[in-house]
């Protein structure tokens, strides 16, 4: 069996999200463990002393807090966060700012094809109008002159 030790030593804690406010980290106390394997533990052939350790993994335990201004994981360190030097002009957060440019050019094309669609069907519409004031023209021209040939002839019993 692996020895299993636990300290708390100064850390730091801070959201997952780099958008966020909560992403400064700030000081917490949090708890390091460390987990030491003896020669023994993994089968030792006796060539060296069974207590002597082989290899131990070090990590610092997390936390089930959420972060106070997004409700995101937070992250616990031991270490401070390194900051790096913006050598490449670029924006840090260009990558993560991708997906939300993502999102808002599918919405902007959705938008286009909306109002493509509706200009089609205002389109339709304007034709059908066109054919049925068209069909309501002839039919009038039609009935003048079925009246016009009328007027001479003696009214019919079908007629009246």
């Amino acid at each position: 069996m692996p020895t299993v030790t636990e300290i708390t030593v100064d850390g730091f804690i801070s959201c997952v999200d780099p958008r966020c406010p909560g992403y400064e980290q700030k000081p917490v106390p949090v708890t390091r463990q460390n987990v030491a394997f003896s020669y023994g533990d993994n089968g030792g052939d006796g060539s060296i002393p069974l207590g002597a350790t082989e290899r131990e993994a070090v990590h610092v335990v997390q936390a089930d807090e959420t972060c106070e201004h997004c409700g995101k994981p937070t992250i616990t360190s031991d270490r401070e966060r390194p900051e790096h030097a913006p050598v490449s002009g670029q924006d840090p957060l260009a990558l993560l700012n991708l997906n939300q440019q993502k999102q808002t050019h599918e919405m902007q094309l959705a938008s286009a094809q909306q109002a493509t669609e509706m200009a089609n069907l205002r389109a339709q519409i304007a034709e059908r109008d066109a054919r049925d004031a068209k069909r309501d023209a002839l039919l009038e021209e039609m009935a003048a002159e079925l009246k016009r040939r009328r007027g001479g002839r003696p009214k019919q019993p079908e007629d009246e």
